[in-house]
């Protein structure tokens, strides 16, 4: 009997594109003297290993990245004030979404396991931005918060021992193929958005509900 269900945030709950990150901060930069954008670019992949696994918190990270790109971290507000204008504002949530989330909330729980720079109360704030209601999730874990990304164990079972659920109760739900071989490995049934390589693979979350119906027929 499936019982909780689990989402990948970005490129199902919502989409973006690296091009309008990339656009922002050319922009950012531009508008602040430094064109050298792939020094840029270095920097900031070194620094986002960390953040990511909360070993530095967000505003440090920031911090970092401007200083290290010759600019006064003075300048962290202008920025966070582009990051949420000129990305999280671009971004779409999924057609549908909310909708389909009331629906699944009336029979399952529901859960949010994104690898991001953000914590917790920063994923809801771009969530709110984008028009996904964060509020009908039972919880939303951050591999900042975790110390930890997905394909790693640890990140599905702390979600799945906060619920007390085996994995052969919860569906994850992704568009990233490592992540589905991860959570396959521990017993999770796997659903790809948009990808192959899940043990079903969809292009409409609708087909969300014909999949759980299935796997429910007889429990």
């Amino acid at each position: 009997m499936i019982r909780l269900v689990i989402f990948d945030a970005g490129g199902v709950l919502y989409t973006g594109s690296q091009r309008i990150v990339k656009r922002a901060v050319r922009g950012f930069l531009a508008k602040h003297g430094v064109d050298d954008f792939n020094n840029s670019d270095e920097i900031w992949s070194r620094i986002d290993k960390l953040v990511t696994v909360g070993k530095i918190s967000l505003r440090e990270a920031q911090e970092r990245w401007l200083e290290a790109v010759g600019l006064h971290k003075d300048l962290l507000d202008e920025w966070a004030e582009v990051d949420k204008k000129e990305i999280w504002s671009r971004f779409r949530r999924t057609p549908g979404i909310n909708r389909l989330l009331v629906e699944l909330k009336k029979k399952y729980a529901l859960v949010v396991l994104s690898d991001t720079i953000a914590n917790k109360s920063k994923k809801i704030e771009e969530m709110e931005i984008v028009g996904v209601n964060h509020r009908i999730f039972d919880e939303i874990f951050t591999s900042h918060d975790l110390g930890v990304c997905k394909p790693s164990k640890k990140a599905f079972r702390t979600v799945l021992d906060r619920f007390g659920f085996k994995p052969h109760e919860a569906v994850f739900i992704s568009d990233a193929s490592d992540e589905l071989i991860g959570a396959k490995r521990i017993g999770l049934v796997t659903i790809g958005f948009n990808i192959s390589g899940g043990d079903y693979n969809i292009r409409k979350l609708s087909e969300i509900f014909r999949i759980l119906e299935d796997l429910n027929v007889g429990q």
